[in-house]
């Protein structure tokens, strides 16, 4: 069941729907928060179908795995009885809503969740969801030049599009200007907006000569109106160039699905139902055979933006495919909780991630296969990223 809801804005937008994309992510050590009892994979479904209200963010492949999980069965066959809710507002009001308890489950990223917890809201990343970040992107007729840090010196002085100041996206161009050399403030931030319209607004006027923008729109702009990219954050060879926190990251994911902690403590067992559940919807996307199913399955939920529409469907997801992923590379949650405390998003007070990070997260495309073979579901492929 697909329910569309808006919820009340409570608070100061934080992130955009689109999130950080290289996330904070997950540590398998034993000091990592324990989600509840019972082991990973394999988990059988009870008798008795545990209630989930997941939030979805309709049209944002962030949220893919967790809507296919339902579209699929995957939910159901787990002993999941899942309520999905489209979100329509961001980020900030899907948090709203797992603080007011209208919600169970929700994708996102440390920034986004890192002020919620602060405030005493009681969250664990229960499952991986994305391994994506911003991209520059320049406006129709900017050129810069192509290698880092001639990239960004070259905006000295220009509007660049950000979501809005103090957001993730802030920070993140904020870093980059640092490691190139300059000012933080020898470039103006632009705050315009989260919607993938307000970006594009932005870029096609005189507002901005480049913007963060996600990896879903930096496909459109770069690859259907040619637009130049100017810098990636999910690619390792940019971070590498960029050096210092940016290295960091290399290697370290972090979109993830939060679970509100009075869920899992009504629902002993639901974490690693829910876990299961995302890895079987990882592996079966995964497998090329079910490629025109998964198209199709998008198509039917609005998942797709109207840009990849017929032939243009499958290079579009192709491109976005290899973010899409339901584990958390080891070390991630330390590795991403260090840069947002050294960026400044975060106080240096606060806690480590075996404080809101599950410990029964996989780490790796290898374990994903794994569990979902243990769960009897080999068929469904042979490979998670």
């Amino acid at each position: 069941m697909v329910k569309t809801v808006k919820f009340v804005r409570v608070g100061v937008v934080l992130c955009a729907v689109a999130l950080v994309a290289a996330a904070c992510s997950s540590s398998s050590t034993a000091s990592s928060k324990p989600a509840s009892s019972g082991g990973t994979g394999g988990t059988a479904a009870s008798t008795t179908p545990i209630p989930v209200n997941v939030e979805l963010y309709s049209g944002s492949f962030y949220t893919y795995l967790a809507d296919l999980a339902q579209v699929q069965g995957f939910y159901a066959k787990n002993g999941l009885d899942a309520t999905m809710l489209n979100i329509t507002g961001g980020g900030a009001v899907a948090f709203s809503a797992l603080a007011s308890g209208s919600a169970d489950i929700a994708m996102g990223d440390l920034p986004l969740a890192g002020p919620f917890i602060q405030k005493g809201v009681a969250l664990t990343a229960v499952s991986g969801a994305v391994s994506s970040g911003w991209e520059i992107v320049g406006a129709k007729g900017t050129t810069v030049p192509t290698s880092f840090p001639d990239s960004i010196r070259a905006l000295a002085g220009k509007n660049v599009g950000v979501v809005a100041l103090g957001t993730s996206s802030y920070y993140y161009l904020k870093e980059l200007v640092a490691a190139a050399g300059m000012s933080p403030t020898s470039i103006n931030y632009v705050a315009i907006g989260g919607t993938p319209a307000a970006a594009a607004a932005a870029l096609a006027s005189d507002r901005v000569a480049a913007a963060l923008v996600t990896p879903d729109l930096a496909y459109y702009f770069t690859n259907v109106l040619h637009q130049q990219l100017i810098f990636n954050y999910n690619d390792p060879a940019s971070l590498k160039s960029a050096g210092g926190l940016w290295k960091t990251r290399i290697g370290k994911s972090g979109g993830y699905m939060w679970a509100t902690d009075a869920w899992i403590s009504s629902h002993p067992g639901g974490v690693q139902r829910y876990q299961l559940a995302m890895e079987e919807a990882d592996v079966w996307m995964h497998n090329p055979s079910n490629l025109p199913k998964v198209l199709s399955d998008l198509s039917a939920q609005q998942n797709l933006p109207s840009f990849a529409t017929g032939a243009a469907q499958k290079p579009y997801f192709e491109s976005i495919l290899p973010y899409v992923i339901s584990y958390v590379p080891a070390g991630s949650a330390p590795a991403i909780r260090n840069f947002w405390v050294q960026a400044g998003l975060l106080p240096t007070s606060f806690p480590s991630p075996s404080t809101y990070f599950s410990s029964t997260i996989s780490t790796s495309s290898a374990q994903v296969v794994a569990n979902v073979a243990k769960a009897g579901q080999a068929k469904l492929g042979t490979t998670a990223s």
